[in-house]
């Protein structure tokens, strides 16, 4: 029997509904200590809806009471990973509740139980990493979050945080900000500035959809504010909302550090409101998602109990080392930022994960950072699984992320200093009579050309200096231009500069309607002056 071309295609696409069809529905199981079941309920007919086979356990029909109350989570780990293996699709698993009550009578009807670590600096501390291990290794093939919820309360501000997050159906262009928070090294001259070469490496890989601010707690930084202004500046880029916020640098439970100067601490991580987009914050400093402890809960645990805070929060129980950092954050920029962003936050959830059990990192540079933020006495395989166990997921797994479609196609010349650059676009047709906003930018790990030198003495006018710096370092935009898209078509025409000593350049597109938006970019080689554009 012979097809023509246009019955193949239909047989194709008929073939290829079907299997999507018959594909499993992702099963989203969410573990529920007694007192938090009528909170958790909007959220699980939300999760319903979206077409996920919802899966929910009470502890008390899996635990005993006095199981509870001493902390076993190990029956409940076998029923859970039961739950995973039997479901022919993808898992995901939230834990709703605390991790210990303040008295013994509350933790029947508050606790879900953590379970022991068994690592090394992990062993019998609490992690909830079991719990996605559906084998004997310790990394998870299922994405874990908890809701650390203490109260009923909590719990339902925690839910109504992630209903909000997703409901969010507005255009916006916080869906593609994000904001890096770092802080100084701090090890001697020569580390620091690898380690600094190795995080701008690490931006160099972004999409050039990303846009966003960096502060960066380094004198020495152009991306430094004053101290005196650290925490401001801090807290308003936090607050502008955006759909990542990342710190890197050294913390302890009770914030980041600044030095001398303060940051961002528990307090501020706790009262902070964020305006729009309280989207999710990953720290990968120290203790940052301490969940019981010396000095008390970490700073990530009042941020994710924030009604106006972060709707999800990754960090770390105890003290993370840098090599193991470096392999965690590899791990999700590889996966969330540097290409196309994954629908659910598990995935980029798994994806730290799998960073720090099989993620690679060249031997000498293990030793080094090894020496100066790790233990020698440690192995490397053993840190592996310490961190596997150490790093938490504060939040749901199943969130659904806000992602604008890229379906802007754009195309211009190679820019060349002083160049007009004429960008012309297409758009799909829900977007006509839509704005389109069209900038071009110097790339994120690229010095402005006007920056002043910082003077050597103390005071007003070196803080006034850093802080023009800090302005005009996250200043990335060279020429900007907005039209409307007509007939699915659009045109803006971009003035660059003369002095442009950078090897290349991003164009980012931004159209929106009331309720549509879309986006495309487009890399560009920065020509010498001399040279003509080969599609010229």
């Amino acid at each position: 029997m012979r097809f023509s071309g246009f019955a193949l295609s239909l047989l194709l696409l008929a073939v290829s509904n079907a299997s999507a069809a018959d594909a499993p529905a992702p099963q989203w199981i969410v573990v529920m200590a007694p007192a938090f079941r009528n909170a958790v309920k909007p959220l699980l007919d939300h999760r319903k809806a979206q077409g996920f086979q919802t899966t929910p356990v009470l502890t008390t029909d899996v635990l005993s009471a006095e199981e509870i109350r001493a902390g076993d989570g190990r029956k409940l780990r076998l029923h859970v990973n039961k739950l995973c293996r039997d479901h022919d699709g993808p898992s995901y698993v939230l834990l709703v509740g605390a991790v210990w009550a303040g008295r013994p009578e509350e933790a029947e009807r508050t606790v879900v139980p953590p379970l022991d670590g068994g690592v090394g600096r992990m062993k019998d501390q609490p992690s909830d990493n079991g719990y996605g291990c559906l084998n004997d290794d310790h990394q998870p093939s299922v994405p874990v979050g908890r809701f650390p919820a203490r109260t009923k309360e909590e719990a339902q501000q925690m839910v109504r945080k992630t209903l909000a997050y997703e409901g969010d159906d507005k255009p916006g262009a916080w869906r593609q900000r994000l904001t890096i928070l770092a802080g100084v090294p701090a090890y001697n001259p020569l580390v620091d500035r690898m380690i600094e070469a190795m995080a701008f490496v690490r931006l160099d890989r972004f999409d050039p959809s990303w846009t966003g601010r960096v502060v960066y707690s380094n004198p020495q930084s152009r991306f430094c504010p004053p101290d005196d202004e650290l925490q401001s500046v801090a807290l308003k880029y936090v607050e502008d909302g955006e759909a990542w916020t990342l710190y890197l640098g050294h913390s302890n439970p009770e914030g980041l550090w600044g030095g001398g100067a303060h940051y961002l601490d528990r307090h501020d991580w706790s009262r902070l409101k964020i305006k729009r987009g309280a989207g999710v914050f990953a720290t990968f400093g120290c203790n940052g998602c301490q969940l019981v402890g010396e000095r008390g809960e970490g700073y990530g645990v009042a941020a994710m109990r924030n009604p106006d805070g972060p709707v999800a929060v990754i960090g770390s129980h105890g003290v993370c080392f840098a090599a193991m950092v470096q392999l965690a954050t590899d791990g999700l920029v590889e996966s969330t930022f540097s290409g196309k962003m994954p629908e659910r936050l598990g995935a980029s959830w798994l994806a730290v994960k799998a960073g720090l059990a099989k993620g690679k990192i060249d031997d000498v540079i293990f030793q080094l950072l090894d020496a100066v933020d790790g233990d020698g006495n440690i192995p490397q395989a053993t840190q592996r699984l310490e961190h596997l166990e150490m790093f938490t997921l504060l939040g749901d797994p199943a969130l659904k992320l806000a992602v604008t479609p890229a379906d802007l196609v754009l195309k211009t010349d190679d820019a060349a200093p002083e160049a007009t650059l004429t960008i012309h676009g297409t758009a799909p047709a829900r977007l006509n009579g839509g704005q389109v906003h069209v900038v071009v930018e110097r790339p994120v790990i690229s010095s402005p050309t006007n920056l002043i030198p910082l003077p050597k003495e103390l005071g007003r006018e070196r803080n006034g200096v850093l802080m023009r710096n800090h302005d005009r370092a996250n200043r990335f935009v060279l020429d900007e231009g907005t039209t409307t898209i007509k007939d699915g078509r659009f045109e803006v025409k971009l003035q660059l500069p003369a002095k442009m000593p950078w090897k290349r350049l991003n164009v980012r597109a931004y159209a929106a309607t009331p309720t549509e938006e879309a986006l495309g970019t487009l890399r560009l080689d920065v020509q010498a002056p001399h040279q003509e554009s080969p599609h010229r």
